[in-house]
């Protein structure tokens, strides 16, 4: 069963960050955002209602902080997504979050949740060489291109690691419906806080192309719903690292996508780079233990 939800996990993913350039089309970054895990919030509890779950958190409010901290991080680690892929292509993008597994390792250790071997030490030495490459291609590309994969790297070696340390720790005795359920609710908020600070213009659905409205939906029901309970579920059985790994597959399969919809961005040194970046996942996460 872990098997198949990584395999699933792995297909969604992967196809998300081609979703999110399409659905910026129609809808400005940090309101698409927003769209995409309020109506994911909307589906979870419906589903949460008829399967009659409790929603009172076990642990009380020290749980439910946890949950506003993680919700909060996410939600600002998809801003920097998002508005990366104003410029970025989906894999270029997705090799520069690839990254994310090799941060996530020292996050889970400051936690307390797993131990840093000096294989992963090396590892992640190696993985961020990958990163100097691919931001030495970024350089040849314009102050545009490098400004959007620091926004993309500060989602995937900031923002991402936390929220997957506090929910290894605070929600593994939640149902994952019902923490996805809360997780997805912060996230949701705080993108939508963010959208008039930022100074976007409500979002004009009725104008949006149909590629937008159905990238959103995309987003939404697999990218959010199925994929976040998938995620949380596998949290509780796998270590974190290991689960981090599923950057080892999704920018391969982006980078496929990005040949295939004719938005290859990087040359022969950024190539280099995602090839260092993925044996740094490699190196650091195998062999797979649960």
């Amino acid at each position: 069963m872990e098997i198949l939800g990584y395999l699933l996990l792995c297909l969604i993913w992967s196809t998300t960050w081609h979703a999110i350039r399409v659905c910026l089309t129609g809808y400005p970054p940090m309101y698409g955002a927003s769209l995409r895990f309020f109506i994911a919030t909307l589906l979870l509890l419906a589903i949460v209602r008829v399967r009659k779950l409790p929603l009172r958190l076990p642990q009380g409010p020290k749980q439910h902080l946890a949950l506003i901290i993680a919700g909060l991080v996410n939600g600002l680690g998809y801003a920097c997504i998002y508005v990366a892929e104003l410029t970025l292509s989906g894999g270029t993008a997705a090799v520069i979050c690839a990254a994310s597994p090799l941060f996530t390792l020292l996050v889970a250790r400051l936690f307390g949740l797993e131990q840093l071997l000096l294989r992963r030490v090396a590892g992640m030495s190696l993985g961020l060489l990958g990163i100097g490459a691919l931001f030495w291609e970024g350089q040849t590309l314009g102050a545009a291109q490098v400004n959007a994969m620091l926004f993309a790297l500060l989602a995937s070696a900031v923002m991402w690691p936390i929220y997957g340390a506090l929910l290894k720790r605070y929600a593994r005795d939640l149902s994952p419906l019902v923490s996805t359920l809360y997780f997805l609710l912060y996230t949701a908020l705080t993108l939508l806080l963010l959208a008039p600070l930022r100074g976007e213009p409500l979002p004009r659905i009725a104008a949006a192309p149909m590629e937008a409205h159905l990238a959103l939906l995309f987003l939404a029901v697999l990218g959010s719903v199925v994929a976040w309970s998938v995620y949380l579920a596998l949290l509780r059985r796998m270590d974190l690292s290991v689960l981090s790994t599923l950057g080892l597959v999704q920018p391969v399969l982006a980078l496929l996508l990005d040949v295939l919809l004719k938005e290859t961005q990087l040359g022969m040194r950024g190539y280099l780079g995602a090839l260092l970046v993925v044996a740094a996942m490699g190196i650091t996460t195998w062999p797979l233990r649960r």
